[in-house]
């Protein structure tokens, strides 16, 4: 049974699809969702089952009725709506209204796939700024090296705020005529008496009672000094208002010192350094391949946004929607790891709502989809195909480095039709991204190959393109499944009732 469809493309690359159901089909789903009524309801007056279509109408209610079966017919319209008219949605159609009056007529806005204009990316030219190691960060990173190498060391020097003192000390309270508080015994009221008391005097927080960190300034190990001090009258301390006389000996003084560049030094870090020399040379490789990897991920994205400048793209709305709800999926498994039980609880800890959310991301949500579709476009093209070779040592790559129970269920899941879709996804997606670059460079006659360094650092690389062809990685893939589902909204008729 044909559908009656009218379409109408909008300027945003969606298709709006007017489905009309015929009345004989509706009334054959009415009279079904009746019966399971009659079944399901008692109908005063007669026995379950056994109420005529009329009187069920009567006691339900027409919408109630159509509440019983709109929503998997429309599923169902929906799909024999895509074949009749051969139609392949780019992604999952939106429900836009329900009509039950004078027709059932479902009206839904399907996504279609991006236009995209590329103009001579072909042509482009874009230049890539040198890598330069700067010797500041050579000398951070021995400084790095220092600090881990660093502790406390014994010093011949007077004490100075930050060092480490051992002490001995003896206080004890006293009147204001400088003899000695006794206590009810006889004895004198003790306030302090250690002995290799280590304290560290600092200016920040200072110990009580004030001045105590001063009187410790200055001096020398071995030497011997008294003094008085007082505690505030308004303090907390359980001596407010009172005073003491402290004996305090200074055995060690010890400050906290770093290694001193020498050639032992380096040899403390590892035993491929027999000189400092050698440890600065592989600080200066590592720094290198790590700006090379830097400078790959910005000249890649400079590049896209060339390319963005010179073309044209129109797409559907869903494909900046994608990739907020993608940078809102990372967002959340981000959280978890930091024990945020998810979404919901980070917005009550900061006080913002989804909606704030997908409003702050729209910005580089779109930068990101558009650099994806570019990627895309380049990988159709371009014509780039993997090779049964090509899988297997990916494959073989994933694997290394996993026990062999590990291995073997890794190699089964790659193996099977999803698992290699993915891998599939990740290794064009790589390729087009090789060569873009390789373009760029003025190497365009280069054969491109996947690579590791084709990750763009700010998800530029990891982010679904959404495109229907295997283009992206494994978010992509997963996208594209749903893109071509022919599932339909869930519709509530007592809210399109006419």
């Amino acid at each position: 049974m044909s559908l009656q469809i009218s379409k109408e493309e909008r300027e945003n690359r969606e298709l709006v699809l007017t489905i009309a159901v015929d009345q004989a089909r509706v009334d054959q789903e009415l009279r079904k969702a009746a019966r399971k009524v009659a079944v399901d309801y008692r109908i005063p007056g007669f026995r379950k089952g056994k109420a005529p279509y009329h009187v069920i109408v009567q006691q339900v209610g027409l919408p109630a009725l159509y509440n019983e079966f709109v929503e998997a017919l429309g599923q169902t319209v929906y799909k024999e709506a895509l074949e009749q008219e051969q139609l392949d949605p780019y992604a999952r159609a939106s429900l836009e209204d329900v009509k039950l009056e004078p027709m059932l007529t479902y009206t839904l806005a399907m996504p279609l796939d991006p236009k995209i204009d590329l103009g001579g990316y072909q042509a482009l030219r874009v230049e890539e700024d040198p890598i330069a190691i700067d010797e500041a960060a050579v000398e951070m990173r021995l400084d790095e090296y220092r600090d881990q190498q660093a502790g406390w060391v014994t010093v011949e020097r007077p004490s100075e705020y930050g060092d480490k003192l051992n002490l001995n000390v003896r206080s004890v309270l006293i009147d204001e005529d400088g003899s000695p508080v006794l206590k009810e015994d006889g004895a004198e009221s003790v306030v302090l008496d250690e002995s290799d008391w280590d304290v560290t005097p600092d200016q920040e927080n200072p110990m009580e009672p004030p001045g105590f960190d001063e009187a410790l300034l200055g001096m020398n190990a071995g030497e011997e000094k008294e003094f008085v001090l007082a505690w505030p009258a308004e303090g907390q301390s359980i001596y407010a208002g009172k005073q003491a006389r402290f004996q305090v000996k200074l055995n060690q003084i010890q400050a906290y010192a770093k290694a001193e560049l020498t050639d032992e030094f380096a040899q403390t870090i590892g035993p491929d350094f027999a000189t400092l020399d050698d440890l600065k040379e592989s600080i200066r490789v590592t720094l290198r391949e790590q700006a090379k990897g830097q400078a790959e991920n910005v000249y890649l994205e400079k590049v896209l946004d060339v390319i963005l400048a010179q073309s044209k793209l129109v797409y559907p709305p869903v494909v900046i929607e994608d990739q907020i709800d993608s940078m809102i999926n990372d967002m959340e498994m981000q959280l978890r790891r930091f024990g945020i039980e998810d979404m919901e609880a980070y917005y009550r800890q900061t006080g913002q709502n989804p909606d704030q959310m997908r409003a702050s991301l729209r910005p580089q949500a779109l930068q990101q989809a558009e650099r994806n579709l570019i990627i895309s476009e380049v990988l159709h093209t371009e014509n780039l195909t993997n090779s049964d070779e090509e899988i297997e040592q990916r494959i073989n790559t994933l694997l290394t480095g996993n026990d062999a129970e590990t291995a073997g269920q890794l190699a089964t899941m790659f193996r099977q039709e999803s698992g290699r879709a993915i891998l599939e996804s990740q290794l064009l997606r790589e390729k087009a991204i090789s060569r873009i670059l390789a373009i760029a460079r003025g190497k365009g006659d280069e054969v491109p190959a996947a690579s590791a360094t084709s990750d763009t650092g700010d998800s530029t690389a990891e982010s679904a393109t959404h495109n229907g062809d295997s283009g992206a990685d494994t978010q992509t893939v997963e996208a594209t499944e749903s893109a071509t589902t022919t599932e339909m909204p869930t519709v509530d008729t007592e809210a399109t009732q006419p």
